[in-house]
């Protein structure tokens, strides 16, 4: 019993999506978002407030958006410079990215 609890152990450590134990934060850190967008003043891109700000009454749907938006890239919402898309993150990064934008308030 105890060789099957350390085997089934050993699958879910080597199996386990990198974002487990990583917060929105840090996969914005890490992901070099910070190049272009910022807490509270607009750069190349809006910033994380304004977001959250705008799309606050749609919170659950615009997650969503802003997951996709991260990966594939988009534009038009912010003006005339497009995102680019980030591929240095898969589909669960991105939406837990877009759950700590959606969570910053002014």
């Amino acid at each position: 019993m105890k060789i099957r609890v350390f085997l089934l152990s050993l699958l879910v450590l080597f199996t386990a999506p990198a974002s487990w134990g990583q917060d929105g934060e840090t996969l914005v850190s890490e992901s070099m978002c910070y190049a272009c967008h910022q807490m509270q003043e607009a750069s190349l891109g809006p910033p994380w407030q304004a977001i959250a700000a705008r799309h606050a009454g749609n919170s659950e749907v615009m997650t969503d958006v802003l997951a996709g938006k991260i990966i594939r890239g988009g534009g038009g919402n912010w003006g005339n410079v497009p995102m680019v898309a980030n591929q240095r993150v898969n589909e669960e990064q991105a939406r837990i990215m877009a759950e700590w934008i959606m969570q910053q308030t002014p």
